[in-house]
């Protein structure tokens, strides 16, 4: 069992789909090294004000919950949302924040522990391809990269910047957000590489 379905557990949360619960199919391109995943409804147990609903997929680096890893908290994330789905930089924003403050929040009480996230902050910009390049399976995506900060609750405890490259498009009438995610500067050969290339050869398969 991974460190995030355990501590979300202890915490009273159960939002983990059975395999094969759902439609759709997510192909990621992720190893070796294996990089682990996880499937959840949204909206999820420990963020029930999440204006989304659908499915959330997750691939872990290797890393991820290793705080001294290069590829430390480093991992893909997507959401494949219902028709009409608020996806605008405002809603961007304001959906993810209540992901990450409610995650915090139940991580760390499944620690017994309790965290203020009403000082986490996010900041996006819009990116153009190639500056951001999308990924194959959906070339006219929507890029912006951006900031999250917040308290890193899984293995330090201590604040974190979270560095982000999001894209949206649409997979029929679905709105599609798919997140690149890491503390390693994006300008850096450690862990981004991994994430590109898993985003670049991300689709969706019948």
């Amino acid at each position: 069992m991974s460190p995030i379905r355990l501590l979300l557990l202890l915490a009273g949360f159960s939002p983990f789909l059975t395999a094969g619960a759902v439609e759709p199919v997510f192909h990621f391109e992720t190893g070796p090294p294996t990089w682990r995943g996880e499937r959840i409804a949204l909206p999820p147990g420990f963020a029930p004000d999440l204006g989304w609903t659908g499915v959330e997929e997750i691939r872990f680096a290797p890393g991820m919950f290793e705080a001294e890893a290069p590829d430390f908290f480093s991992y893909v994330l997507v959401f494949h949302l219902a028709p009409g789905s608020e996806v605008s930089e405002a809603g961007l924003k304001r959906e993810l924040l209540v992901y990450y403050r409610g995650l915090a929040k139940a991580v760390m009480a499944g620690k017994e522990k309790t965290v203020d996230p009403s000082g986490f902050a996010i900041t996006l910009t819009k990116a153009e391809s190639p500056t951001l390049a999308a990924p194959d399976a959906a070339p006219k995506a929507e890029g912006w990269t951006g900031t999250l900060d917040w308290i890193e609750p899984f293995a330090t405890e201590k604040t974190q910047k979270l560095h982000l490259e999001v894209h949206v498009w649409k997979e029929g009438e679905h709105p599609v957000v798919l997140s690149c995610v890491s503390p390693v500067d994006p300008g850096a050969e450690i862990a981004w590489p991994a994430l590109r290339g898993i985003r670049k050869t991300f689709r969706f398969t019948p």
